[in-house]
C-alpha cells in the first residue's frame, strides 16, 4: 500500500502577511496603524526624531511601529 504525497503551501501567519519588506514600508506602516491618519503619523517621528536626532527617518519610523505594535499587543490571559 502507497501512501499519496501531497505537496501543501506553507503557513503564513498574519504578522507576515503584514511584514514590511523594505525600509520605506515602515512609514505607510505607521500610517495603516495611525488608521491613515498621515499627520498623527509625521508627529510620531518627529517626537522620535527629538528623542534620538542621530537616528534616521526610516530607523524613527521603524522605532515607532515596533512601539505601537508592542502597546497593543493583546495581554495574556489566565488559565
Amino acid at each position: 500500500m502507497r501512501l499519496k504525497v501531497v505537496a501543501r503551501r506553507p503557513k503564513t501567519s498574519t504578522r507576515d502577511a503584514r511584514k514590511p519588506r523594505s525600509p520605506g514600508d515602515y512609514e505607510a506602516e505607521l500610517v495603516r496603524l495611525c488608521k491613515g491618519n498621515r499627520r498623527e503619523a509625521e508627529r510620531l517621528i518627529a517626537e522620535q526624531l527629538e528623542r534620538s536626532p542621530e537616528m534616521s527617518r526610516q530607523g524613527a519610523a521603524l522605532a515607532v511601529v515596533t512601539r505601537l505594535r508592542h502597546e497593543r499587543a493583546p495581554f495574556p490571559r489566565p488559565l
